[in-house]
């Protein structure tokens, strides 16, 4: 009858070796988009705790001075004494401007130098170094204050935070110009 060709195979049919290559380019992919997750989420929890930081430093500072800061854009002159002479608000890092929030929260160390710039860079906005354009302080009615920040992937009680912060009457160009994605009111004392 039919005669069979019995051979002893020892290795993989070209079919089983396609189908782990498959399979192991599936897991790679999924751990890849899993790992691009956990690496946003991480970012972003970074920058909230620098964001942190800058409030518990803010409202010390106030407590401290007694006087509500100033500094940003239209500031003229470096740090007098533990204030800026003028300005009215915009990034917080030191460089910025001639005189910026980080100047002031520096002054009596309540921040370490170079903690917003060390900070991971505002990604949408074109023209940003490092941390540098990360962080935005404005001054708002009734003595309040906002720290805006930048985050790659807000969350909805992000995106809850700056609306709540602009319905409060603080400015909306941080969300509109700069892509600020979260935001911080404070209330300081005079």
């Amino acid at each position: 009858m039919w005669a069979k060709n019995k051979q002893n195979s020892n290795g993989f049919t070209i079919v089983e070796l396609l189908i782990v290559i498959v399979v192991i380019g599936i897991l790679a992919a999924i751990t890849i988009v899993a790992f691009n997750g956990v690496q946003a989420r991480a970012t972003d929890t970074r920058i909230k705790a620098i964001a942190s930081q800058l409030e518990r430093a803010v409202l010390l500072w106030n407590t401290d001075s007694g006087q509500l800061p100033k500094g940003g854009w239209n500031s003229s002159v470096a740090i007098s004494g533990d204030n800026c002479v003028d300005g009215q608000g915009g990034w917080v890092t030191k460089g910025t401007y001639p005189c910026a929030l980080e100047d002031i929260l520096l002054t009596k160390n309540y921040i370490p130098a170079g903690l917003t710039a060390n900070a991971p860079p505002n990604k949408d906005y074109s023209s940003s170094p490092g941390g540098s354009r990360t962080f935005m302080f404005y001054p708002c009615p009734n003595n309040q204050f906002a720290l805006y920040w930048y985050l790659g992937s807000p969350t909805a009680s992000d995106t809850a935070s700056i609306s709540a912060v602009e319905a409060a009457g603080c400015p909306s160009a941080p969300r509109t110009t700069y892509f600020m994605k979260a935001a911080k009111l404070i209330n300081l004392n005079q």
